[in-house]
């Protein structure tokens, strides 16, 4: 019977190790897609639309992905399932109703960011019970991901290019803080 409880300890491990590396990935690309953003806000909201719609669909895999692994704490992907679904179907809206989401895509991102930096908070708090040192930082990087946010569902879309900028803002701040979720959250028994 041990063999077979190794075998499967093994497994749970390397499955948590590649859910980390895809959260560091989508982290990383979330990150770049939102520096081009602010470097570039001219950038036409069409295609902003289509690349948004990959990215949440491969987003809700990967939430997804982190929902199932075998993370001792249960810390980063706690609310992995509904975020993955939630991501999956925003994706296909994003690339098959490109048209009719341009003009709603700040308040939905704005959405989409808001509920997850509620979900960090919780994250943040639940890690502090945790014991683990850096809760604080989630819970910051919560609060300014949240506000800015909040702050998509209000700016008019007649501001394209800082609402390009700000989307680019908080793509930026959401990927920093998926990663550093998913670093400092994250435990594998042998890693204790």
């Amino acid at each position: 019977m041990m063999p077979i409880d190794r075998e499967r300890s093994d497994a749970d491990m390397n499955s948590l190790k590649r859910t980390k590396l895809a959260y560091s990935i989508l982290s990383i690309v979330l990150i770049v897609i939102g520096i081009y953003l602010i470097i570039r806000p001219q950038t036409a909201m069409l295609t902003v639309c289509r690349v948004l719609g990959v990215v949440l669909m491969f987003y809700g895999i990967i939430r997804l992905l982190g929902y199932f692994s075998h993370d001792m704490y249960q810390l980063a992907f706690q609310f992995d399932l509904a975020m993955g679904i939630f991501s999956l179907v925003a994706g296909c809206i994003f690339l098959f109703r490109t048209e009719w989401i341009a003009e709603l895509i700040p308040a939905f991102i704005g959405v989409i960011v808001l509920i997850d930096a509620v979900f960090k908070i919780q994250t943040s708090l639940d890690a502090k019970r945790f014991g683990i040192s850096k809760w604080w930082l989630i819970l910051i990087l919560a609060v300014i991901a949240g506000a800015l946010g909040a702050m998509l569902l209000v700016i008019p879309l007649k501001v394209v290019e800082f609402v390009m900028v700000l989307i680019g803002i908080n793509l930026v701040i959401d990927g920093v803080l998926n990663f550093w979720v998913v670093h400092d959250t994250v435990r594998m028994i042998d890693s204790l």
